[in-house]
């Protein structure tokens, strides 16, 4: 046989969850037929528990496979093709990769009007099975939900899965009527409730600290009343429904404002986003809606990063209602005003541009291989908004639900976004001048930027910002001392905040 007759060949094998022929028999049958067409088997590709009309991206074996095809080998062995396929979205994959495919059953030349013909047959079938069961299995959700059955996925809170029904599980229901009785007799808020619990250390069902969205949710499922989608009751409730009326009738009040948790948009304030820590434990600092100055601020905030190791509690003397109480606080969460913050880190910045040198190495930076590295990742960018058409025309057949299409979409996004921060990180410095000019143009339009301008800016320069707590021993303010002008007592205060801001701020900066 002539070294060009031979091909180097891969095997593709999948155990799918219908417990098919095994991996082993997959592997003998196909290891035979390569040691029959005398090609060397270069390369195994095994996917478990996977079913070939799912999504098989990153960290897939088949995902592996794709990035092989022409390089590391020139065919792909498999049982059948069924098992390597079962959409026409997969098989467009390695039709347009130039793959050669060889069965079991038979050679399947892709590179042919015939083959491809073939293989879309065959694909198209597979699709046809997929979608027919998957409308099977909806019907029969649905069935069992009009009957007032579990119709399966993840219990609901406040029950388990035991013999394929929901029970109660007790733990979570006593959660519940402890809400419940929170909110009507006691009057508390929802805030009060959450930091509670998270101060007892009490969590989620995956471990995470409460949020106020995640348990209005809660409080406002009707599966609470054993009620299935359907409405019909199918097991037992953990509330009444006069409680349960109340309790929505409270969280949905038109004049109740319910709001996210602060900090889940960092678009507000330059500084937000996720540039500037906490020294202590490294969380972003996050809009400080309640700290009670005219000023905005930003802060490590228990009530959205959860309690921490990094900030003990201690117990501490307050007054309230004229009397002295002991409460439980935090230690070391710190606090900043936003805009004076803001414009030291700008001040720092632009004294670093001014190093003629620094702006210089600045702008010259510039990987050699940039422009093929940018070209491969706007390729990428391009069979993501591929991606996204197709699941927006899944969604319109009815092959996936809407929380499938957010959720493929969501992910799409998030692949979309790191591209476009890998192909900013290869555009490099030059970037600070094409997007906002030189020195002089900076000074001047930086006050008429948005928030989102000043931190796209910001981050060219800086890594992070690093706010610790107050420097011990300084004063926050003094008095006005007797003769001294309102304006030379303003300047003085500010002179304290500057060197607080300075002592207590760490910049860190980009190479």
């Amino acid at each position: 046989m002539s070294s060009s007759s031979i091909r180097r060949a891969a095997i593709y094998l999948r155990q799918s969850l219908d417990r098919a022929e095994g991996i082993e028999a997959q592997r003998k049958r196909c290891t035979a037929l390569a040691d029959a067409k005398g090609w060397p088997v270069v390369a195994t590709f095994t996917d478990n528990e996977v079913r070939a009309s799912g999504e098989r991206g990153e960290g897939t074996d088949w995902h592996r496979m794709l990035s092989g095809i022409g390089r590391d080998f020139e065919v792909i062995i498999a049982v059948d093709l069924d098992r390597l396929v079962r959409s026409t979205k997969d098989l467009n994959k390695l039709v347009d990769l130039g793959a050669q495919v060889v069965t079991v059953d038979g050679e399947i030349d892709l590179a042919s009007a015939d083959g491809e013909f073939r293989a879309t047959m065959i694909a198209g079938i597979g699709r046809f099975e997929t979608r027919r069961a998957s409308e099977r299995q909806r019907r029969h959700k649905a069935a069992k939900a009009e009957r007032g059955e579990w119709h399966g996925g993840i219990p609901p809170y406040g029950y388990r899965v035991e013999g394929g029904r929901l029970v109660p599980a007790p733990d979570e229901v006593k959660r519940v009527k402890e809400v419940a009785r929170r909110l009507l007799s006691l009057r508390e808020p929802m805030h009060a409730i959450v930091t509670d619990w998270n101060n007892r250390g009490i969590q989620t069902r995956k471990g995470n600290h409460w949020r106020q969205a995640n348990l209005r949710s809660i409080m406002l499922n009707r599966s609470m009343l054993g009620e299935t989608k359907a409405g019909v009751v199918g097991w037992d409730p953990i509330i009444d429904a006069e409680t349960f009326d109340h309790v929505t009738a409270l969280l949905t009040d038109p004049a109740r404002k319910v709001t996210h948790s602060p900090g889940v948009k960092g678009g507000k304030y330059s500084m937000g986003g996720g540039l500037s820590v906490c020294a202590k434990c490294g969380k972003p600092l996050v809009t400080n809606t309640k700290s009670g100055r005219a000023e905005p601020s930003i802060g490590c905030l228990a009530r959205v990063h959860g309690p921490s190791p990094h900030h003990p509690r201690v117990e501490r003397v307050t007054t309230r209602n004229g009397e002295r109480v002991k409460v439980m606080q935090d230690t070391g969460r710190v606090t900043i005003r936003h805009d004076l913050l803001e414009a030291y880190v700008f001040e720092q910045a632009i004294a670093r541009l001014n190093d003629t040198a620094y702006w210089q190495k600045r702008k010259a930076e510039q990987d050699p291989d940039a422009e093929n590295k940018i070209a491969a990742l706007n390729a990428q960018r391009e069979r993501l908004s591929e991606r996204r058409a197709r699941v927006l025309e899944m969604y319109e057949d009815g092959d996936l639900t809407r929380t499938e299409r957010r959720s493929r979409l969501d992910a799409i996004e998030a692949e979309s976004e790191q591209i476009g921060k890998d192909i900013q990180k290869l555009i490099g410095s030059p970037d600070i001048e094409s997007a906002f000019g030189g020195r002089d143009k900076i000074l001047a339009g930086w006050p008429k930027w948005t928030p989102g301008q000043r931190r796209q800016f910001l981050r060219l320069l800086i890594e992070r910002v690093v706010v610790d707590e107050w420097p011990e021993g300084l004063p926050r303010t003094r008095p006005q001392f007797r003769n001294e002008s309102d304006e030379d007592y303003a300047g003085a205060r500010d002179a304290i905040l500057r060197e607080a801001v300075e002592r207590r701020v760490e910049i860190e900066w980009r190479a």
